[in-house]
């Protein structure tokens, strides 16, 4: 109070000081200062009014999109066309139609966005993204509503991702390969019903997920029924996930500023049964380690880092998942946990320059006289299943104290082509080999080739 009161007295003093004729050009300078900011922002009204007008309605905003004011509706498509080969054949046909899907994505303003996307190929069946095999369930992908006023925290409702493996949460016509690395498609848990709330910090520099959800995921599905009544599989759940990344060499470098890191958990409870984590080939054609007995919890964590210099992109993720075998040995005793760990590292190369993060888009797309945008890429990784007490013989028997452990090794080379912003060519070689010679697709065979050529059309 007393801040202000010497503050007028000041101004007044001031005031009298000032000649007449100072004071009154004053009041009309500012009463011409006030029509003019008056005048501009009436301008700026009705200019705003006219470009709402002409946005509204239908327009390709590299989809379809319909405006309404504040809403806007796009339409999605995403589709994929394989042509594959195989050295030795695994009986699986030379043309796949992977994917085939259609979506609508809404946004109310800066608050409210809504995803519906849904299986159009697929016999209304949820299938894995990086593998042929289907289990029972909805067409649905994805079917969510996020409040985002706030970017610090953000909620989402309704069947999305769960917040555990980077390769899993990126969507499948973005990932650098024709398929998702193993790790990725067996220990995260894909898509659940639940709740999330996520926020980010700092420019991006610090983000983080946390969701509790209905069950286990779809790739966590059980398939199993011995243990259940009336012979339909129990259910997972419910589960807990949560995800952090940060950026912590940013305040050194702005060469460095794009290197992240990122560390996940999660934890469900797992019913009595043959309801472990399984291992599936490249193709999902074949199971190189059956489910073994498990009962208890199932406890992820995950650690990743990925870093784009330039035209370059380096990734690398390790996960684990270890499941509690509750009285699941001869006389009901307990058995050690049995463990899932798998890894993979890539890197990747624009040889036409252009940015690899947040790429979506060619300089020179080849449908404006360009030729688009290459891509080389590798990737390296392996997935391995083992029980936690390795002491004395070892066996394959899903009750063993020791199981007999097997693992699947992969290389994959490829070469993307970016025609332009919705369609690309992507060609991969890929080996396999496998660990145990009892466990193999073909007897006898522990090295399998393969090859893949995929048109991509997405937006």
């Amino acid at each position: 109070m007393r801040v202000c009161t010497r503050f007028a007295v000041l101004t007044l003093g001031a005031l009298l000081t000032v000649p007449t004729g100072a004071v009154a050009q004053a009041v009309s300078d500012q009463s011409k200062k006030d029509a003019s900011e008056q005048d501009q922002k009436q301008s700026a009204s009705e200019e705003a009014k006219k470009q709402d007008r002409r946005r509204n309605g239908f327009r390709w905003r590299n989809r379809p999109t319909f405006q309404f004011g504040d809403v806007r509706l796009d339409i999605r498509f995403k589709t994929q066309l394989d042509w594959r080969v195989f050295d030795p054949d695994i009986d699986e046909g030379l043309f796949d139609l992977r994917q085939m899907r259609g979506g609508l994505n809404a946004e109310i303003g800066n608050h409210f966005e809504m995803q519906a996307e849904h299986d159009l190929w697929g016999g209304g069946e949820i299938c894995g993204e990086a593998r042929d095999k289907c289990v029972g369930g909805g067409s649905w992908r994805d079917l969510f509503v996020r409040w985002r006023t706030y970017r610090q925290a953000e909620v989402t409702v309704g069947r999305f991702k769960v917040p555990f493996g980077r390769e899993e949460l990126i969507s499948f016509s973005d990932v650098d390969f024709a398929y998702r690395s193993l790790v990725s498609t067996t220990i995260p848990p894909a898509r659940d019903k639940g709740v999330m709330v996520n926020g980010r910090f700092l420019r991006r520099g610090l983000t983080y997920e946390v969701g509790v959800f209905d069950d286990d995921g779809d790739n966590g599905r059980l398939t199993e029924p011995q243990f259940a009544v009336g012979g339909d599989p129990e259910d997972v759940g419910p589960s807990f996930a949560a995800r952090v990344t940060a950026t912590p060499l940013r305040p050194l470098s702005e060469r460095l500023e794009t290197f992240r890191v990122g560390f996940a958990y999660g934890l469900a409870d797992i019913p009595e049964g043959l309801n472990s984590l399984r291992g599936q080939s490249v193709y999902g054609t074949n199971d190189f380690f059956e489910p073994v007995y498990v009962n208890g919890q199932r406890q992820r964590m995950g650690l990743e880092a990925t870093y784009t210099p330039g035209p370059f992109g380096l990734a690398a993720e390790w996960m684990q998942a270890r499941e509690e075998r509750t009285g699941q040995g001869l006389g009901d005793v307990d058995l050690s946990d049995f463990i899932t760990t798998g890894w993979y590292a890539s890197a990747t190369w624009l040889v036409t320059g252009e940015d690899k993060e947040d790429f979506n888009n060619p300089r020179n797309p080849i449908f404006e006289g360009g030729i688009g945008a290459v891509e080389v890429a590798a990737r390296y990784e392996k997935l391995q299943f083992e029980s936690e007490d390795k002491t004395g013989p070892a066996f394959r028997n899903p009750r063993a104290q020791h199981v007999l452990p097997n693992s699947d090794r992969v290389w994959t080379f490829g070469v993307n082509w970016f025609l332009d912003r919705w369609v690309r060519l992507t060609i991969n070689g890929i080996r396999e080999e496998f660990e145990d010679l009892r466990r193999l697709p073909v007897a006898g065979i522990t090295d399998y080739w393969s090859g893949v050529a995929r048109l991509q059309i997405v937006f």
